[in-house]
């Protein structure tokens, strides 16, 4: 039984590790190709989640939820998390490469506006955004760093401001992934304690 439980533990740790890659590396994947990963790895961990239930004592089972439930949030935000953080690499790709603060070129420019709005669009106020929605349009065709398609995913997302700083990232600190890593540390910790307790 211990054995069954550390290969179940291990494959859940597995799946959810693997899940969190794919989410972090979806801004730098083909957009055609990022809801079938997606959607593979989220039910990875389904699948692992459900050997856990089986042979988990009732704690380790209570923490592989809070994951699960983590690793569920995540997949709800991962599109269009990727959608935004695709766009403000390109933009920052676009800045000028030499001087940012006096350079005269509309291309660069544009990218550096287009970038300040989506890093501050989730704590203006509806009407602000409103207003600004044509400026960060603009902004984003003037840049050059993103296609018309991308442009308009873009303001797809921007119609859709819920967990708009979770979806964006920090430039240090990632909050989404932060929680996540916290839940799938206290889970290793409480299933392999339990198997101890169990030797």
């Amino acid at each position: 039984m211990e054995s069954a439980r550390r290969s179940a533990y291990a494959d859940f740790l597995s799946a959810v590790d693997v899940f969190v890659r794919i989410v972090t590396a979806l801004p730098d994947m083909p957009r055609a190709s990022r809801r079938e990963l997606l959607d593979q790895k989220a039910t990875a961990v389904v699948q692992a989640r459900a050997g856990v239930a089986v042979l988990g004592p009732p704690p380790v089972l209570s923490q592989a939820e809070r994951v699960a439930e983590q690793c569920a949030q995540l997949e709800k935000l991962a599109l269009r998390r990727a959608v935004l953080r695709s766009a403000i690499s390109a933009l920052e790709d676009a800045w000028c490469p030499r001087n940012a603060e006096w350079c005269q070129d509309p291309h660069h420019n544009s990218a550096h506006v287009a970038w300040g709005l989506l890093c501050e669009w989730g704590r203006l106020e509806d009407e602000e955004r409103w207003e600004k929605l044509d400026l960060l349009e603009f902004t984003l065709q003037e840049s050059h760093a993103l296609d018309a398609e991308q442009v308009k995913h873009v303001m797809e997302v921007a119609n859709c401001v819920a967990f708009w700083d979770e979806m964006i990232g920090g430039f240090v600190r990632d909050p989404l992934l932060e929680r996540f890593q916290a839940v799938r540390d206290s889970f290793a910790d409480v299933a392999y304690g339990s198997l101890d307790l169990v030797a």
